[in-house]
């Protein structure tokens, strides 16, 4: 048996969580809570000078950043529904987009090999019309630099921990958008008992619709549940 167990996360995030584990088994395994432990990325090409370049240009507190994490996407549907969302939500946007996976409404990059230019799904004349609004980037964004920048107040999040715990540190409140695996309790922990998320209502074919998109964007960003 293992004399320790170290745990990426903090008692003030997991109280419950983190206590039965200490106590369950009169704390052997030790249990070492020592997080909450967040990555830097130290890359810096063109796309993250550009990224960075244009968070410096909006007002404080003023985009909302959406991304689904490493190995999250989208159908084509489901991303047609998005895009028209945030445009509908008048919000500064930071989009991170990949190409869909239309099997499933929310499936996992790491099945999805797709060499296509990402943003050939968006809809039809978005980019150009959004273009003073936000920033579509294709794949991948440094999230920890973005989140910690004065102008982002807002992540629309798939609650992987690891976005979780980057966004606790950094004071960034959350829309939470669960796709798989362990997500949906996260989403739980963070709307329910965190009471730092807002939550989107799911239609019954999976998909969210850009009507609820548009809503809950704007009320994270300017209403009185964000704040």
């Amino acid at each position: 048996m293992a004399h320790g167990i170290i745990l990426n996360s903090f008692i003030d995030l997991e109280p419950e969580t983190i206590k039965y584990l200490q106590e369950a088994y009169n704390n052997k395994p030790k249990i070492y809570s020592i997080g909450p432990l967040t990555l830097m990325d130290k890359k810096i090409d063109d796309d993250v000078s550009q990224c960075l370049t244009w968070l410096d240009k909006q007002p404080r507190g003023s985009v909302i950043y959406i991304s689904f994490g490493s190995g999250g996407t989208l159908s084509h549907e489901q991303i047609i529904e998005l895009a028209i969302g945030l445009e509908m939500s008048g919000q500064r946007f930071l989009l991170v987009i990949r190409c869909p996976n239309d099997r499933i409404p929310n499936g996992t990059y790491f099945n999805n090999k797709n060499s296509t230019n990402p943003l050939d799904f968006l809809p039809i004349g978005f980019l150009e019309r959004t273009k003073g609004l936000g920033l579509v980037l294709p794949n991948w964004a440094p999230q920890v630099q973005v989140l910690s920048h004065v102008s982002v107040g807002g992540f629309l999040t798939h609650c992987g921990w690891n976005s979780i715990l980057e966004s606790v540190v950094c004071g960034v409140p959350l829309i939470a958008w669960p796709l798989f695996a362990e997500q949906r309790t996260n989403a739980v922990m963070l709307i329910e008992d965190l009471k730092v998320a807002l939550r989107l209502k799911i239609r019954d074919n999976g998909i969210v619709g850009r009507s609820e998109i548009s809503v809950v964007v704007k009320e994270l960003m300017e209403g009185e549940e964000g704040k």
